[in-house]
């Protein structure tokens, strides 16, 4: 129950993404670690030394991104980073100290029960939308691709494509029948709004969590046969959809009450799948010799490059332009091409770290570089964790990210080996859940949608605590003081952030409703909060500019540009205010200054 109401809580808070919850939960984690560690109640379990390394990189890494304070372009987004570096080691340090090998199963089931409701709810808001929040992400941005609860299409995806791999790959290993049935029932909700959000990189996830399926189970065969019927049991909602044009293209839920019915069926068929193969005793007739299965992986690396030689440069020609056409009438018509703009988002990356191979930009500061160098659309992240991270964080960091990760997987890879056999196909589940992450990790920003990153973490962490010793006595002064002294660090970094971004909202809040003198406090206890931050800072200015106070809006403006002096929208704001001032000559200095810092902005009259 624990681990599915944490994950069903971050996922419900808008996926975690923003500053304001993901540091709130960030808090929760450090005050029980702290209290936890300082009175003996904590550790509860011995995890085994390996993962040591994943721990160290991740804390060695917020330890460099701290650094980066004395060279990064906005000490405010590159602080919010070590904060987040922070929440994770938190959430992994705190799994370890609590699960051990009595209590990891119940933990790895629950992370899938809580995974299984999230995508039941995002579904849910598509067939009755009237009794969830409005989706602001498909009103405002008229989309028709599922983004609740996290507001993004490609995270709704990634999480569901996930959770659909370690049902099935549960489903071929329970204990019992009707676990198996139960398990697999679960598919077709996973793949209904999986289908929904119409994510390519979703549908290139499914295909590796095949892959992985076969490759994590002890009964191949039986976890084939499962595909087939997860597969088969998700056409019926999928094709109830498809025929129902509102629901597909989100403008109302006329034939909801069909695709309920459908999704039921689909459930009920996927359920027989294991039913047959247990009554078959699939588990013990149907075996593949590890010759037999190492051969079939050779033929099908070799071959199906060159069977799909002509598709593949199709693609990678799809792949480096950029979409010129609309989409089709058929929402799902994108499914069928490979037109974007990662390529050009990861070739400004790459040019990033070749600038500055050393130090990077600064964590958190992609889009200052991205406006720059010529980057024509508004985007925050390089869109791919490997990328961005030594784009932002250098050399030392991107090797960092690859320790951190590479080190997740060979501690819990490295526990796999020391299992029962009968505990192989749940822990072989949390291993498909993080290899798919780090595939969507890849290529969108996946790290910055913190409730998939939590589901990645939180099934790699649990799998590798599989072998984990149970401790009955108190930890040593030592352990208890350093992780106390950790938790007080990660929770003063917490509250910067939180407190600035709070206050600077309700300044907002409070312009808006006409209070200029409340907006104006608001703000100025923002700029108390976290003084570094250039945020704080261009609020107030905006709210003295509303005030008539032209100089000391000038005034906070150029302190927000000294904080974030390559972030075009401080020089922009700043040219209003001086030409509001009478200093023409300094307005269209700050005009040219800010279009040398996003050439192509839409506000500066630059036609594409």
């Amino acid at each position: 129950m624990l681990p599915a109401s944490l994950l069903v809580y971050y996922g419900l808070r808008g996926g975690s993404y923003d500053v304001i919850p993901r540091q709130q939960e960030a808090l929760a984690l450090w005050w029980i670690l702290g209290l936890g560690f300082a009175f003996g109640l904590l550790p509860r379990s011995r995890p085994p030394r390996s993962v040591l390394v994943p721990l160290g990189a991740l804390l060695l890494l917020a330890v460099w991104t701290a650094i980066q304070l004395t060279w990064t372009q906005s000490d405010e987004r590159t602080f919010a980073e070590i904060a987040r570096f922070l929440h994770y080691s938190g959430l992994l340090l705190l799994i370890w100290a609590v699960i051990d090998w009595r209590t990891w199963r119940p933990a790895a089931a629950g992370l899938l029960v809580g995974a299984v409701i999230i995508c039941g709810i995002g579904l849910a808001s598509r067939l009755f939308p009237s009794i969830f929040p409005t989706d602001y992400v498909v009103t405002t941005y008229r989309v028709n691709r599922l983004s609740y609860p996290f507001n993004y299409w490609n995270a709704v995806g990634a999480f569901t494509v996930m959770t659909t791999g370690m049902a099935l790959t549960w489903s071929a290993h329970a204990r019992t029948v009707w676990l198996r049935s139960a398990a697999i029932a679960c598919v077709p909700i996973c793949a209904a709004a999986g289908y929904l959000t119409y994510s390519r990189a979703a549908v290139i996830g499914a295909a590796l969590s095949i892959v992985l399926i076969l490759l994590f189970s002890r009964n191949r065969w039986v976890a084939a046969v499962h595909v087939l019927g997860g597969a088969a049991g998700a056409t019926l909602p999928i094709l109830a959809i498809r025929s129902h044009k509102e629901i597909a293209d989100a403008t109302g839920n006329a034939g909801a009450g069909v695709v309920l019915l459908a999704l039921i069926a689909g459930c009920v068929v996927a359920a027989l799948f294991p039913v047959a193969t247990w009554a078959l005793r699939g588990d013990q007739r149907w075996r593949v010799s590890r010759r037999l299965a190492w051969i079939a992986v050779v033929i099908a690396v070799i071959a199906v490059p060159v069977a799909g030689h002509a598709e593949i440069s199709k693609g990678w020609n799809q792949f480096k332009t950029q979409p010129s056409a609309p989409p089709g009438a058929d929402p799902a018509s994108r499914l069928s091409n490979l037109n974007g703009n990662r390529y050009f988002i990861w070739r400004s990356a790459y040019r990033a770290f070749k600038k500055h191979p050393v130090k990077g930009t600064g964590a958190g500061t992609f889009e200052f570089w991205w406006s720059s160098t010529g980057g024509d659309e508004f985007l925050r992240d390089a869109h791919s964790l490997y990328f961005e991270q030594f784009a932002e964080q250098g050399l030392l960091g991107g090797i960092l990210i690859l320790v951190f990760i590479l080190g997740l997987a060979f501690a819990a890879v490295r526990a796999r080996w020391r299992l029962p056999t009968e505990d192989v196909g749940l822990h072989g589940a949390m291993l498909v859940a993080f290899f798919v992450y780090l595939f969507h990790a890849g290529v969108d920003w996946m790290w910055e949608s913190t409730t998939v990153t939590v589901l990645a973490l939180g099934s790699i962490a649990v799998a590798a605590a599989s072998v984990s010793q149970p401790v009955e006595r108190r930890a040593g002064v030592p352990l208890r003081v350093a992780v106390g002294a950790l938790a007080v660090v990660a929770f003063l970094v917490q509250i910067p952030g939180l407190a600035s971004v709070s206050n600077t909202r309700a300044s907002q809040t409070a312009f808006k409703d006409g209070d200029t003198a409340g907006a104006l406090k608001k703000a100025t206890a923002a700029i108390a909060a976290e003084p570094w931050a250039a945020s704080p800072y261009a609020q107030r200015a905006l709210v003295e500019e509303a005030q008539g106070h032209l100089l000391a809006a000038r005034t906070d403006l150029l302190r927000a540009q000294r904080r974030e002096p390559t972030n075009y929208q401080h020089p922009l704001v700043l040219a209003r205010v001086q030409a509001e001032l009478g200093n023409t000559a300094a307005a269209l200095a700050n005009v040219r200054r800010a279009k040398e810092l996003r050439p192509k902005s839409p506000f500066l009259g630059v036609e594409k």
